[in-house]
């Protein structure tokens, strides 16, 4: 019996060694971009620092100096074959360029108005808020744009990453933009997708903490107030994937990285991060709520795609919009396009999604409706909905879909159609290695990289413009602020 478990344990103990040493070169053949750790990056760990006023906004970006370096660096000294972003002479590496849109950026006008922070979303970089940071320096407003911890860099750096890092970079923006305006009282947020669940958690930081600078108004593009309920089960994934054998299991996906300025490949935690932190934000608006404390919330303007494969727009007004005080917030939706070519081909959940989701009202915020005028025009109107009323007030806009675009995306929203790199007719004084954007792709499969329905994915926004337009005349500053 004894000679039998002997040889029992004699055979785990091998198989757990096959294991192990398999594993161990699995993870050892990984490209670099999955499994290069960057020592050099923030973490929330240095929090009481900044708490101290011992870590500031000049050291953040000093410490990502060092990231950015130690990225050349490492990226370098390892085999980038098929890397194509981070391939050493690749025209995708932003390294080779400046500025590197993948970093933080400040942007100061001659005379300032007001300041701002923009947030970028998850897997995402500062770039996805650059046209609008632009449009808001011409504005005269001092614009920081965060590139969050675990961001801009590779794939690899959101296998740690945890939210409480982000809510500390953000924090860090908040009081630099503050520092520089003075007296000055118009400081506002700008966040896109997970950026903008982080300038709502600062907010409502800001209204417990009266010592962090409390933003007169906040713009939230496709915000990640609730993703699918799926990225809750990514925890036991993410613990599964430490071990050896499976370290693959880390990651939802590994793609290609063929895209500048986001990662294609998504890891298990940043699902899991983006899980926890949306969930933790739903609990503290609803508890808000509850305790009547939610009333002191500053304005939300938000604008969002019907149709959004990245987070859950019924989610903004579960969770969000139906706790809001009557305080001059806006809600944005863009409808599907429902011109009469269209309509046979129209999933009917897709068709009935916007009745079934946002009721009849009244609402404490005013609800618009971005939509085509009716079934046989690709044109749009605004019908805007005000708060406390059930009637509608219709606009026509001078906009239009463009030619076979059947709906919005989550990833389209805060770009215009000429941006070089997602524009549907880019902006050709830049270039950054690929027109995402404008790839009209056709031919034989198993020829290029990218995937039909990443292909099929519109990256840009075509009602840009009111969009932008709307966001500055909804925030209202006065022209002789400074």
């Amino acid at each position: 019996m004894c000679k039998m478990i002997e040889s029992i344990v004699i055979i785990v103990a091998l198989l757990a060694i096959t294991l192990l040493v398999s594993g161990c070169s699995i993870l050892k053949s990984a490209k670099p971009w999955r499994r290069i750790e960057l020592k050099q990056e923030f973490t929330a760990k240095q929090f009481n620092k900044i708490e101290k006023g011992q870590y500031q906004w000049s050291d953040y970006l000093a410490q990502e100096d060092k990231v950015f370096a130690e990225l050349a660096e490492k990226l370098a000294a390892s085999d980038t074959t098929d890397g194509y972003r981070y391939a050493t002479n690749s025209p995708l590496n932003t390294l080779q360029h400046s500025p590197n849109w993948n970093r933080s950026f400040v942007l100061t006008p001659k005379k300032v108005r007001a300041g701002i922070v923009m947030l970028h979303g998850l897997s995402d970089s500062p770039y996805s808020v650059r046209s609008l940071a632009q449009a808001f320096e011409q504005q005269g407003f001092l614009v920081i744009a965060v590139r969050v911890p675990g961001h801009g860099t590779i794939p690899s750096s959101l296998l740690s990453a945890k939210w409480q890092d982000w809510v500390a970079a953000t924090q860090l923006a908040a009081q630099e933009v503050k520092r520089q305006l003075g007296d000055n009282p118009n400081f506002y947020m700008l966040g896109y997708s997970n950026g903008g669940a982080l300038a709502l958690n600062y907010t409502l930081d800001a209204m417990k903490d009266k010592s962090l600078p409390q933003p007169k108004k906040i713009v939230l593009l496709s915000p990640m107030i609730g993703i699918s309920k799926f990225a809750g089960f990514s925890k036991p994934l993410e613990i599964i994937g430490h071990i050896p054998l499976l370290s693959g299991e880390r990651w939802l996906g590994k793609s290609l990285e063929y895209n500048p300025f986001k990662y294609n490949s998504f890891s298990v935690n940043a699902a899991w991060q983006a899980h926890r932190f949306s969930v933790q934000l739903q609990l503290r608006i609803a508890l808000m709520a509850k305790n009547k404390t939610l009333e002191q919330l500053p304005p939300i303007l938000t604008f969002q795609s019907l149709m959004d494969a990245t987070v859950r727009t019924a989610a903004i007004e579960e969770y969000l919009y139906r706790y809001l005080p009557q305080n001059q917030s806006e809600l944005v939706l863009f409808d599907i396009n429902r011109q009469e070519n269209f309509a046979p081909i129209t999933k009917h959940s897709a068709a009935h999604f916007m009745n079934e989701t946002f009721s009849a009202g009244p609402h404490a915020y005013d609800l618009v409706k971005i939509g085509n005028r009716d079934a046989t025009t690709m044109a749009v109107s605004e019908r805007r909905q005000p708060a406390g009323s059930m009637n509608e007030q219709t606009r026509p806009l001078d906009l239009a879909f463009p030619p076979g675009v059947f709906s919005l995306s989550h990833v389209a929203l805060p770009f215009p159609i000429n941006d070089p790199t997602y524009g549907l007719q880019p902006n050709i004084d830049e270039f950054y290695g690929i027109r995402l954007g404008s790839l009209h792709l056709l031919g034989e499969s198993g020829t290029v990289i990218i995937k039909a329905e990443a292909g099929m994915r519109l990256y840009s926004n075509p009602f840009y413009p009111y969009m932008q337009e709307r966001i500055f005349t909804w925030l209202d500053v006065p022209a002789g602020a400074q």
